[in-house]
């Protein structure tokens, strides 16, 4: 089996990465980590049905990343720390990192209005109180999920119906349909307008925020919005819900922030330490970024933000305060283009875990979900 002869070759791929990553670990790494990594890889892969399954965990110094399956259905290739993927709608909490960061420099406040962001001659319907940028980041400003063009054109790439000029004019004439803050309501319109935002706090465009002021400082090679030719030849082919390869069309720019960025392992165990690290350093950008902003309790209803395994609402983080062995976590996972992904953060024990699985599969986010926070468990003691 692929996976038997990758996990053969585990110790010199653990070691290769912490090295890439710039720690210097005696042996590669601690055994019982490799260990429970290697188990809870080998289960995700298994009971995934998809291609290829790739798990990245950053506890401290270790770094360890385990891949199984074929880049492409038969190739016979192995996915490894520099195979490229889509994270979906993980791209969220990179679009929350922009905003904390900005927020920590004082370019924008999370409580600014989305309506002060607006392009010019824009003017924004309320329901109660106006939508702020907060609202945007916790799903809680009202807004729908999803808000095609119904005038479209029709075309061969199923994310060509979303545009911002239509984004901007639905919003001048529909009022959200709750009082923002009392609802979560899960947005990718939302993180559509935030990602308008941001560009616009920074003057510039949102793939050039999103590298000033995340990619660039994390160290990050192969985290963007548009592949060069050199990252095409990595990108690992993924499964539609019916079990085909996906056609991997391409996003429109204001679907960036809420679905739009490609990385690789090897780059979101650098995003993970990076977030680590400055969690341990107290930076304000972290301290803004790591917290609940909106508990679930008291809300009116609280629809596609995992409500029965957590607690509230980060910058883009659904927040679980421990519970059954597992300590405080930040997760947010993502499906798109041929890929599912989830990623979880526990500041308080250091500890960051990622995986990607190359088919989209919503009845297995479930046990994805599961099987990660086990293994947070596990790794937290």
């Amino acid at each position: 089996m692929l996976a038997s002869r990758f996990v053969s070759r585990f110790t010199s791929l653990a070691f290769s990465v912490a090295c890439a990553l710039g720690t210097a670990p005696a042996n590669a790494a601690d055994p019982a980590l490799q260990d429970a990594v290697s188990m809870a890889g080998m289960q995700l892969y298994l009971n995934s049905g998809a291609p290829a399954v790739i798990i990245a965990v950053v506890r401290g110094d270790e770094v360890v990343i385990q891949g199984y399956g074929e880049t492409a259905p038969g190739n016979g290739v192995e996915p490894d720390e520099h195979s490229v993927f889509r994270i979906a709608s993980v791209s969220k909490v990179f679009a929350t990192d922009v905003l904390a960061s900005l927020a920590a420099k004082g370019k924008l406040k999370l409580t600014d209005p989305l309506a002060k962001y607006a392009p010019d001659g824009i003017q924004l319907q309320s329901h109660g109180r106006p939508i702020t940028l907060l609202d945007l980041a916790t799903h809680s400003g009202g807004l729908p999920r999803e808000l095609p063009n119904p005038d479209a054109k029709p075309s061969d790439n199923p994310y060509a119906a979303f545009d911002r000029a239509y984004y901007w004019k639905w919003m001048s004439a529909n009022k959200p349909a709750y009082v923002p803050g009392t609802t979560t309501l899960y947005s990718n319109l939302g993180f559509g307008l935030l990602g308008d935002a941001l560009a616009k706090a920074a003057g510039t465009d949102y793939s050039t925020v999103l590298t000033n002021e995340v990619t660039r400082p994390a160290g990050l090679v192969d985290t963007t919005n548009v592949l060069n030719d050199a990252q095409k030849k990595r990108l690992m082919t993924g499964l539609d819900p019916f079990g085909k390869p996906d056609a991997n069309a391409t996003v429109p720019d204001v679907m960036y922030a809420s679905a739009g960025i490609y990385s690789s392992a090897s780059d979101m165990a650098r995003w993970m330490r990076w977030h680590l690290d400055g969690a341990r350093q107290a930076k304000e950008a972290f301290a803004l970024d790591h917290l609940m902003w909106l508990p679930y309790d008291g809300l009116k209803s609280v629809v596609g933000t995992e409500v029965t395994d957590a607690d509230g609402m980060g910058l883009g983080w659904v927040a679980t305060l421990p519970r059954n062995g597992a300590p405080l976590l930040l997760g947010k996972s993502g499906g798109l283009g041929g890929f599912m992904s989830y990623a979880v953060l526990s500041p308080n024990r250091d500890l960051g875990i990622f995986v990607v699985a190359s088919r989209v599969n919503f009845a297995m986010f479930e046990n994805i979900h599961s099987q990660v926070r086990t293994l947070a468990a596990e790794l937290a003691r």
